[in-house]
């Protein structure tokens, strides 16, 4: 009688199936799992013991006790097969002469082995609906990362990043075939399950927000998406592109016009892609400084503002032009010389008053003077001359 094939699981877990019987190994033993694994991986070669001990015991030295471990550890996996059927485990673990080898001649599949032939095959198919055949059925395969409690083990890590990175290499494939066919639902299936694994692939929100617009899934796209943003914007500390941001836009045109989502506020009040001082119009530094002031008032910190002022120096006026001139250098200085918590205004046409939170009276006199000097060495032959005063914020208290 032909022995009974085995059908082994290893992506998202680890589980032998043999006929209406099931072992599912768990992480309670790790060099128990990683010596089957090993040994299933490698079945057409006996492995020697020296191999494993060093695999095991992560290139430790083997000794005495190490080979004596491993012949328990042998034992135990021989004990563990048995719940396969009687005698199982002898029949599949094998030792010769020093080495050790999982039994080749019992048939068996193993998923890993089945996903990347499926992947190859559909690779060479020239046929696209055999290709979409074959790449659906291997990534259907893949359940999650290969043997999930071995991550910490370097050779069980490296083979699940090989793996993980075809997967996400055949979707990225797939999904624009399955889009060609408006197999808009596979599309969304396969774009939502690859998103778990790689949750800030940007080019994977896309195809599933486009996927849920196409079905008419319009709530489930914007919190598809919100969902990314949030991601995006706390591990990445960046937001979305504008080709994704059109999508989310789309999907909430159908929404209540005279609301606004927490994702549109807070890209609206997200400040992106600026360096420097803030510069602003009089009546918005003016609210700056009435807010600032009250969280001062309330901490007890210092808070200053500087006036910076320009003129022909002594019995002179500058020309207009010369005023203008000299006022747009002074802008650059401050935009590029400020700290990015400081803000400043043009508060008349010859002057410029900057606020300096944390800043003592001491350190804002020496901020004025830095940007005086600033000032003289770009402009060493400006007829505009620079002057500066520090004066306390003192927020007014009510009565």
């Amino acid at each position: 009688m032909p022995a009974v094939p085995l059908h082994v699981q290893t992506l998202g877990g680890f589980t032998i199936r043999r006929g209406e019987s099931a072992i599912v190994i768990n992480d309670r033993s790790r060099k128990l799992c990683l010596l089957l694994a090993r040994l299933l991986q490698t079945r057409d070669r006996p492995v020697p013991c020296g191999e494993l001990t060093a695999l095991l015991w992560d290139g430790q030295v083997p000794g005495t006790a190490s080979l004596n471990t491993l012949k328990a550890i042998l034992h135990r996996a021989r004990s563990l097969l048995d719940q396969l059927g009687p005698g199982t485990g002898r029949e599949l673990l094998l030792n010769r002469e020093g080495c050790y080898q999982w039994n080749p001649k019992v048939p068996l599949t193993l998923d890993t082995e089945e996903f990347s032939s499926r992947l190859r095959e559909g690779g060479r198919a020239k046929n696209l609906d055999r290709r979409i055949a074959l790449w659906t059925s291997a990534l259907e395969l893949y359940q999650g990362d290969y043997l999930p409690s071995l991550s910490g083990c370097p050779w069980a890590a490296a083979q699940a990043e090989t793996l993980r990175q075809s997967y996400l290499q055949t979707v990225q494939q797939l999904l624009p075939l399955l889009a060609g066919r408006e197999r808009w639902q596979e599309t969304a299936r396969l774009a939502g399950a690859a998103l778990l694994l790689d949750p800030c692939r940007e080019e994977l929100c896309c195809w599933r927000l486009e996927a849920l617009l196409h079905l008419d899934r319009r709530s489930e796209a914007v919190q598809v998406y919100e969902q990314f943003h949030q991601r995006l914007l706390t591990q990445q500390g960046v937001l979305p592109s504008q080709g994704l941001r059109d999508l989310y836009q789309q999907a909430r045109r159908e929404e209540d016009p005279r609301s606004i989502s927490p994702v549109i506020l807070q890209e609206q009040l997200r400040e992106t892609g600026q360096t420097g001082a803030l510069l602003c119009e009089y009546d918005f530094f003016r609210a700056i400084c009435r807010s600032v002031g009250r969280m001062a008032e309330r901490t007890g910190a210092s808070l200053h503002v500087a006036l910076l002022s320009l003129s022909g120096g002594e019995q002179s006026v500058l020309a207009r032009h010369s005023l203008d001139r000299a006022m747009n250098n002074l802008e650059e200085i401050l935009s590029t010389r400020l700290r990015r918590g400081d803000a400043f205004s043009r508060c008349s046409a010859s002057q410029f008053v900057l606020l300096l939170p944390q800043a003592s009276f001491e350190n804002s006199q020496m901020v004025c003077t830095r940007i005086t000097r600033a000032f003289s060495r770009q402009y060493p032959h400006s007829p505009a001359v620079l002057q500066s005063s520090v004066l306390p914020l003192i927020p007014q208290r009510q009565s």
